[in-house]
């Protein structure tokens, strides 16, 4: 019916409305290519339903939040809450400029405590919202439906946030994944884990190894709650054992330190640049309503590879600006019932779980099976 194609489908400037179907199988073909890459935003550990937040606030929100409990914060002797267009990262990074000016001339003697006063509230806001099951569930959907027989290509999943959900996700479902970090009772980031191939054979007198189907790569570009710097290294630990006064969270304020410049920042970035030049590559994002200037600048220079493909699902001023660029390779995806939001995204835009997977992915866990065992010979 007609009426269904609700969807708006923009290749380049050209719009076209599609339905649920159209865009499934769309999609099933982008889930296809080799180089498959996904950038996920703030949004997507958002869920909204009757004015109630049920998983972590996007950064708007966490703007507001922070203006509401400190009304009168300053910044250089001037109120702050209508400097940084709704973004607390902007106003870190502007922050951090202050604090390194702060050696040459005096701006804001109080900078380094306010500095620590808008990280602790974004680590502290996040950790209440790390445990959202509606959240969660997405996630797992998420990557359920990510997973295809056969696949041997890593799949690359680029986030923005400080959040833990694709790990939860990720370790709950038991799929194989590397997040830059090497070690078991001392996990540090070492860039060169992401270079690593992942076989499902060690028999040395094979020629030719198996890589581990569906294996995933997950990128953390502005840093993690679980990491903590230690002079030259960033390890990863779990959250609840981080105090409110230790380096967490490596924020993206390149002027405040040269170190957190160079690693592990160069290292992710550079890593996601190299994902995307390669040839028939796809990059979809989800959450992500491109406000971020040195992401965007990665992203748009991968159109020099005459076979990427960016596709986006999102609205907001930037992403109407992608569109007027009238590259046929932009796909812009949204609707006015929000099909671009990340539980929409899940639910009516992937295809199906496939069936192979989906049995592989339900199978009991053994643990489970001898409990139920002997608890019924027990009875």
């Amino acid at each position: 019916m007609e009426a269904d194609k609700r969807i708006s489908y923009f290749r380049g400037c050209k719009e076209t409305k599609i339905d649920e179907e159209y865009l499934k199988n769309e999609m099933a073909q982008f889930l296809q290519l080799d180089n498959l890459n996904f950038l996920l935003g703030a949004g997507c550990s958002s869920h909204i339903e009757d004015g109630t937040e049920y998983g972590i606030p996007g950064m708007a929100n966490l703007y507001k939040g922070f203006f509401e409990k400190y009304p009168d914060f300053e910044i250089a002797g001037k109120k702050a809450d209508a400097m940084f267009e709704g973004n607390l990262e902007k106003m870190l990074e502007v922050m951090g400029a202050i604090s390194v000016a702060e050696g040459i001339s005096s701006i804001d003697s109080d900078i380094v405590d306010k500095i620590s006063i808008v990280q602790r509230y974004i680590r502290n806001r996040i950790i209440d919202g790390l445990h959202g099951e509606k959240v969660l569930d997405f996630y797992h959907s998420f990557y359920m439906k990510t997973v295809a027989h056969g696949r041997k290509n890593p799949i690359n999943i680029f986030t923005t946030n400080y959040d833990l959900y694709n790990e939860q996700a990720l370790d709950a479902l038991s799929f194989p994944y590397n997040n830059g970090f090497v070690g078991t009772y001392k996990r540090t980031f070492n860039p060169a884990s992401y270079k690593y191939a992942y076989v499902e054979d060690m028999n040395l007198s094979k020629n030719v190894w198996e890589r581990v189907p569906n294996f995933f790569n997950l990128y953390k570009l502005h840093g993690s709650i679980s990491w903590v710097k230690n002079d030259n290294t960033i390890n990863e630990i779990d959250y609840k054992h981080i105090g409110d006064e230790d380096t967490v969270m490596i924020y993206p304020t390149p002027l405040k330190d040269r170190t957190t410049l160079m690693t592990p920042y160069s290292d992710l970035f550079r890593a996601m640049e190299t994902a995307l030049l390669k040839k028939n590559s796809v990059l979809i994002t989800l959450g992500y309503s491109f406000a971020d200037d040195h992401i965007n600048r990665l992203i748009l220079n991968s159109l020099a590879i005459p076979t990427f493909k960016l596709v986006v699902f999102g609205k907001s001023e930037a992403i109407t600006r992608l569109t007027e660029l009238n590259d046929s390779r932009i796909i812009v995806i949204n609707s006015d019932d929000q099909i671009h939001y990340f539980r929409n995204f899940v639910e009516k835009a992937m295809p199906n779980i496939q069936e192979d997977m989906k049995e592989q992915i339900e199978l009991p866990v053994v643990s489970e099976l001898i409990k139920a065992f002997e608890g019924a010979k027990n009875e």
